[in-house]
């Protein structure tokens, strides 16, 4: 059977290309996504459909006898991929310089050992609330099933909304593309003088790194804004955090505080809206960082110049799913700046961060004492010499055998 992510995205761009329209029958998504017979086309959405007996992924909802539309979360997790996807994958990955955007992507802090990036621990948290949405909960131990669900589903919202990586990589991201450079702390030149005096005892508010996307969005004509008008209540996200809420037969409500002056109540249908979208923003999230990991993955093992002046090559370094973890650049006098991100913890060879210059600095190594018009690095009688990439004996020679136009 052909590989559900891949049939099912082709299914999305079709209707995204207006080839195929909802609700839709096999035949219909057989004649947008020619790659497919009918036979798999009908096969595909029968075992991908909501409430199959087989446990399958739900990805489709029948809406009468062989008739299918996408479920809700799909669909708006595929227009926040479309919005994402011109910052992860910008057309022009180099004219920044190309370190910035990889540090970005990476989520550069410096050295590390194991054990100290909270961003898998995320994801394997929601995964395992998740996997609660799957499971019958036995009335023994829950009274009332519906209800553990909201509670579960209010829990993976605040886990979601204060996570850090996600705004961390957006913004870097964004600054990137706008010429503002990479920092470990994307948001304090974009906060105030009193915010900047406050920042180590209070950090930056939820709130005010999404003011700052959505300033920089605007800057860059990209239109994430609306991502987070579609999920972010910071009146639903301080009522969790502080337990200041109960659930009543019509949804939320909250007293907001002892005087509850400041109450207010959301409805179950407005909150499993602002819940989905939540949970569609970050999948949108882990989907296009993956997907742009495994597009620079697919490049390991290729030279790509990257200096013209030094004559350096970059080298992108994946890990065994084929994701790019890091990247290497070999100079032409026997020396290469490394830096890999691992589940063991962070490799760090001659760079290093420089937040004046809101870069990545690479140490170059000896220059040449007599340069000749080749490099910096090589003297005027020399050869240059690269070190050699991963898993390869084959000398490097500039200008390398890889391109990132």
């Amino acid at each position: 059977m052909a590989d559900h992510k891949k049939f099912y995205r082709s299914i999305d761009k079709a209707i995204l290309d207006k080839s195929l329209f909802e609700p839709f029958r096999a035949a219909d998504v057989q004649a947008a996504c020619h790659e497919y017979t009918l036979p798999q086309c009908r096969s595909f959405l029968s075992k991908h459909v909501q409430g199959n007996s087989a446990g399958n992924l739900e990805l489709f909802q029948r809406v009468e006898r062989g008739a299918y539309k996408r479920l809700p979360f799909y669909v708006k997790r595929d227009s926040y991929v479309d919005l994402f996807e011109p910052l992860f994958l910008p057309k022009d990955p180099v004219g920044n310089d190309i370190i910035k955007y990889f540090a970005s992507l990476l989520r550069v802090l410096g050295m590390e050992d194991k054990g100290w990036d909270p961003y898998a621990e995320s994801r394997a948290i929601l995964n395992d609330l998740n996997g609660f949405f799957k499971l019958e909960l036995p009335k023994r131990w829950f009274r009332n099933p519906d209800e553990t669900q909201w509670r579960l589903g209010l829990l993976i919202y605040t886990h979601i909304v204060e996570m850090d990586a996600p705004y961390e990589v957006l913004l870097n991201l964004l600054r990137f593309r706008t010429g503002d450079g990479y920092s470990p702390n994307p948001y304090f030149d974009y906060l105030s003088k009193g915010e900047q005096k406050a920042f180590k005892k209070r950090g930056v508010s939820t709130g005010r790194k999404i003011e700052i996307i959505k300033t920089l969005s605007d800057a860059a004509g990209l239109g994430l804004g609306s991502i987070f008008n579609d999920f972010y209540n910071n009146q639903l996200r301080n009522a969790i955090s502080h337990s200041d809420y109960i659930l009543t037969e019509n949804g939320f409500r909250c007293r907001g505080g002892i005087s509850g002056n400041k109450g207010f109540e959301i409805s179950f249908e407005e909150l499993d809206r602002i819940l989905l979208s939540a949970k569609a923003f970050i999948a949108a999230f882990f989907s296009i960082e993956q997907r742009t990991r495994l597009v620079w993955g697919n490049q390991a093992g290729r030279a790509i110049p990257y200096d013209s002046h030094y004559k350096g090559m970059m080298e992108v370094l994946a890990d065994r799913e084929g994701l790019m973890c890091g990247f290497r650049v070999h100079w032409p006098n026997r020396t290469d700046s490394t830096y890999r991100r691992t589940e063991d913890g962070i490799e760090m060879v001659n760079c290093m961060l420089s937040m004046p210059n809101k870069t990545l600095d690479l140490m170059v190594g000896m220059y040449a004492r007599n340069p000749g018009a080749f490099s910096p690095l090589v003297e005027k009688d020399g050869l240059p010499i690269y070190t050699k990439r991963e898993g390869s004996v084959t000398p490097l020679e500039w200008p390398g055998d890889g391109s990132v136009d």
